[in-house]
């Protein structure tokens, strides 16, 4: 029983295959956000070797990684400009109301719609960098081909824009979440965003 635990293929090794290189994309994908400007790449490196590391079996998946940012470095600096500027007033925006919510000013039903209209907007956002992972587009083409992708798959663009989110909150609070939550958000999209991406890459579907 024990040696098969431990053979390659055995639950035991994969698991620890899986949390070592969770905590390892986690880690590249913070370094690779360090310079600010290159957040965009990083977030498409990591989307790419999460999935494929993890849905896929790429036994690759660190190498994976900079090969991505590598190739989408340049290319992902002025859709990171308009990420974290979009990013910046919605957040703005969300603080707003919750203060006007707060003092009375609006009511809760009226915050409750301008915080669903929130996390839409997040999904679209986060959906952004996965197609630029994926496609080769210019910056007029992303913006476009993200907003009609996420806007035919309203729902689950929401649940993206949830689970983004979510792991913002909870590293942003919390420092330990950050060592895994990054490559476990990621695999989270891939869930979401594969069957999005399906119908224009039927080679690669699962």
């Amino acid at each position: 029983m024990f040696r098969n635990l431990l053979k390659p293929e055995g639950g035991l090794m994969v698991t620890m295959t899986w949390l070592t290189d969770g905590i390892f994309l986690s880690l590249f994908w913070i370094l690779g956000c360090v310079p600010v400007v290159t957040i965009g790449a990083s977030c498409a490196a990591l989307y790419d070797a999460a999935y494929r590391g993890f849905r896929q079996g790429d036994k690759h998946s660190w190498q994976r990684f900079w090969q991505v940012f590598r190739e989408n470095w340049k290319a992902g600096i002025v859709p990171t400009v308009v990420f974290l500027t979009l990013f910046f007033l919605l957040g703005k925006a969300m603080i707003l109301v919750w203060n006007a919510a707060a003092t009375g000013a609006i009511s809760w039903m009226l915050f409750s719609a301008a915080a669903f209209l929130g996390v839409t907007v997040l999904g679209i956002l986060s959906l952004m960098f996965p197609v630029l992972s994926r496609f080769e587009n210019s910056l007029g083409g992303l913006l476009k081909n993200t907003l009609l992708l996420a806007l035919a798959n309203l729902p689950r663009t929401i649940v993206l824009g949830i689970v983004t989110a979510g792991s913002l909150l909870l590293c942003v609070r919390f420092v330990f979440p950050l060592f895994f939550l990054p490559a476990l958000a990621a695999l989270m999209d891939s869930l979401l965003v594969e069957p999005m991406f399906k119908p224009f890459l039927p080679q690669e579907a699962e």
